[in-house]
């Protein structure tokens, strides 16, 4: 028998030495692109969800009969789509858990992190025992969970991006898959290191001691995105998220490239630059850039204007181009280089104000946009309610709640200069998707302190839609809870302008809870020169369907009146404290029960605006 070398390949004499490196080496390469495929499918099945839901719902709406017969108190077989829609609504989003005191997650959060989890360390970890029969060997996993995790790296940062594919496809907006961003980064750091675990003889390598860093990396911003420490520093989290991020994706990368994977890595850093690109591209055309660009000269200023409600209450107001638009509830990011502590600092804030006019198309008694301008430019405070369409450039206005780090900056900056002044200001957006609550026959609303900012335009938008067309009859009722008087101050010209022309067709049922002391110290805003009314109570008790109520609201008995009373659809939107979307759900699950639906009870939807994890 010939056995000249000739006759051996370089592959037959390492599988001679290493029968283990064929079956390693297909299963290390083939498994990653099937964890896309269960993923792939997912979003796809949102997808279609999402936009059969929206076409149902738009059809709906235009077909919806104006009459409600109510309860009948019979079991109902064409109530069943609606009983079985409630039931799935209150087990998977009206359900939460606790986490180590700090999270709270749904039912639907809970699983898809656990699925996600389960999917990934499935396929690290099927087929992992060799040909001697040694279960979970290194050979078999340690570059297969480490490919793994880099092919997840462009899903985690989509996840993360304010402008994604996967918000547009599953109409999720971007701060609730922010959760999911979390979540996904936090487990590619446990298999990242297990992959390091299974190549600790390199540790002299340069390649793997930038595997190390970029990891290293990863772990510190994982520890620093927990909610309590989040919270607590959130601009020296937004510093670290940059910095710790560009590590950990250029260490990668490095990592990668050196072992001849680099080409793992693009799409990841595609997509994170594709972001950036979008995001500088909407910074300069929404803040005038162009102008700049181009020697031209605004018609309207940029700067943005502040004035101190209280001690613990902002009203932002800014201008930016008629080309710039917005939904009702949307939020854009705030940045003012005289404020912020790093060039890169932006903050979001709900728009508080709507993109349009509210009641008439035409006011004979309006005045004109530019004595509109010229009287903002005095100081006066002009109503969002009517937004000028070309100009002065449409008016947005922010109400903030004062924390530690910006806005006391902002406050303290604010405080100490006249009321004229203007800060210069930028603004990235808009952003979310906020539900559309025309569609329905009763909208509860519940707020709590700024997250009036998320509310308002709703109803604002609501009065206007009622103001242009005629509908079917409709009731709001507004709940607001503040913790001290004045902070009415920031919407009483709004709620005065806008109550004032509200067609007949809509009932309004505003209670303004105040859950403070009414001699809490407050900065002496009546003194600056082109301050708010200081007595914006006065001016709102004689308005239609205005209460002042002290304490805090009964959540629970609103909402079991409320439903009892409503028939045909409602729609319930909860802005504020953890505590109060809570109190929401939990009112929600009793009140509204399948045999209540079953029997002709109305069919109710919940939007909860608020941050996860």
């Amino acid at each position: 028998m010939n056995s000249s070398p000739g006759n051996f390949s370089v592959d037959s004499i390492l599988k001679a030495v290493n029968p283990d490196r064929a079956p390693s080496h297909a299963r290390t390469y083939g498994y990653p692109p099937r964890v896309w495929y269960f993923i792939a499918s997912f979003i796809a099945l949102l997808s279609v969800y999402h936009f059969a839901d929206a076409l149902i719902s738009r059809v709906a709406s235009n077909h919806r009969p104006a009459v409600y017969s109510g309860a009948s108190g019979h079991i109902s077989l064409r109530q069943i789509p609606s009983a079985a829609l409630n039931l799935v609504r209150t087990v998977i989003f009206r359900t939460t858990y606790s986490l180590g005191g700090s999270y709270k997650l749904n039912v639907a959060e809970l699983f898809i992190s656990c699925a996600y989890i389960v999917l990934l360390f499935t396929w690290a970890f099927i087929n992992t025992t060799n040909l001697e029969g040694v279960k979970l060997s290194p050979q078999y996993y340690a570059n297969r969970i480490g490919l793994i995790a880099a092919t997840q790296l462009p899903l985690m940062i989509s996840l993360g991006m304010k402008n994604n594919i996967i918000t547009f496809l599953t109409g999720i907006s971007f701060d609730k898959l922010n959760i999911l961003h979390r979540i996904a980064a936090r487990v590619i750091c446990v298999m990242l290191w297990i992959h390091a675990s299974g190549h600790v003889r390199n540790l002299q390598e340069t390649w793997f001691r930038c595997g190390i860093m970029a990891i290293s990396s990863l772990t510190l911003l994982c520890i620093l995105s927990v909610q309590p420490l989040r919270s607590r520093a959130y601009e020296v989290f937004l510093v670290a998220h940059f910095i710790f991020a560009l590590i950990f994706l250029c260490g990668s990368y490095y990592h990668a490239d050196n072992n001849g994977l680099g080409y793992y890595l693009w799409p990841s850093l595609m997509v994170w630059g594709l972001d950036r690109f979008l995001r500088f591209i909407r910074i300069f055309f929404v803040n005038g850039g162009y102008q700049t660009l181009f020697n031209t000269k605004s018609s309207h200023p940029l700067d943005a204007k502040v004035e101190v409600i209280t001690s613990q209450f902002l009203r932002v107001t800014l201008r930016r181009p008629d080309h710039f638009k917005w939904a009702p509830g949307q939020l854009a990011y705030l940045s003012m280089p005289s404020i912020s502590a790093t060039p890169w600092e932006a903050h979001p804030f709900t728009i508080a104000s709507i993109d349009g006019d509210i009641i008439n198309a035409v006011e004979s008694e309006s005045p004109s946009r530019d004595e509109s301008c010229e009287k903002e430019s005095e100081g006066s405070l002009e109503s969002v309610v009517a937004i000028p369409t070309s100009g002065c450039g449409k008016k947005l206005v922010f109400l903030l709640r004062v924390h530690d780090g910006f806005t006391k900056r902002l406050l303290n900056a604010a405080g100490s200069l006249p009321a004229k002044e203007t800060f210069g200001a930028y603004i990235d957006g808009p952003y979310c998707s906020p539900p559309s609550v025309r569609g329905f026959d009763t909208v509860i609303f519940f707020s709590g302190g700024s997250g009036i900012s998320f509310t308002l335009p709703l109803l604002l938008d609501l009065i206007r839609d009622a103001n242009m067309r005629t509908s079917s009859r409709r009731k709001v009722i507004f709940v607001w809870a503040i913790r001290h008087p004045e902070q009415i101050k920031a919407i009483s010209e709004d709620l005065l302008r806008a109550l004032d022309g509200v067609s007949d067709s809509l009932s309004i049922d505003m209670r303004i809870h105040v859950t403070g002391s009414m001699n809490d110290t407050e900065i002496d805003t009546e003194k600056r020169e082109g301050s708010i009314s200081s007595d914006p109570k006065n001016k709102l008790l004689g308005a239609p369907g205005i209460q002042f109520l002290s304490g805090r609201p009964h959540v629970k008995e609103i909402v079991k009146a409320e439903v009892a009373a409503a028939s045909g659809l409602i729609s319930i939107n909860v802005c504020g404290t953890a505590g109060l979307a809570e109190s929401v759900r939990s009112a929600l699950r009793v009140a509204s029960n399948t045999s209540r639906i079953l029997k002709g009870g109305p069919s109710i939807s919940l939007h909860v605006e608020a941050f996860g994890m």
